[in-house]
């Protein structure tokens, strides 16, 4: 039986639920599955047959703003006395000590690491200076021809 004697007698089964779908389009989606469904194996179908009810789509929505107690407190205005910070130097003598202490911190490449950043540095500079160079060029030569050279 030819696909269009098929469709003709499947009629016009147009469900007024898929209004963007042709007639006869849901009962072609059903053999189509049913086809696959053959195809499955026993594992496949009890895995199929498990997962049957879709899972619940919720719909998260945001909600009203949460009226506040208190007015926000102007960046201007002085830090409560509890507010302390441990790493205020008091003196420059003391600042540099925190400096080096930091600086203890720092995980510094080793050589070869640094020798493969400077590379890709340096070559990524010189690439940069080749298209400016030539944007230059190419503007500077554009100017004289259209204003010409006396």
């Amino acid at each position: 039986m030819s696909d269009k004697s098929r469709d003709a007698e499947q009629g016009d089964a147009f469900d007024a639920n898929d209004e963007g779908n042709e007639p006869g389009q849901e009962n072609r989606d059903d053999a189509v599955i049913a086809d696959l469904e053959r195809d499955l194996t026993p594992e496949e179908q009890d895995a199929a047959e498990a997962d049957e009810a879709p899972a619940q789509i919720t719909r998260r929505t945001a909600k009203a703003p949460v009226r506040k107690g208190a007015p926000t407190r102007k960046r201007n205005a002085a830090a409560p006395a509890d507010e302390h910070d441990p790493y205020a130097a008091k003196n420059p003598a003391e600042f540099v000590g925190q400096s080096v202490g930091e600086l203890k911190k720092v995980v510094w490449p080793t050589w070869p690491q640094l020798v493969v950043m400077f590379s890709a540095v340096l070559v990524f500079v010189l690439i940069m200076i080749a298209i400016v160079g030539l944007l230059d060029m190419g503007f500077g030569w554009a100017l004289l021809r259209i204003f010409g050279s006396n």
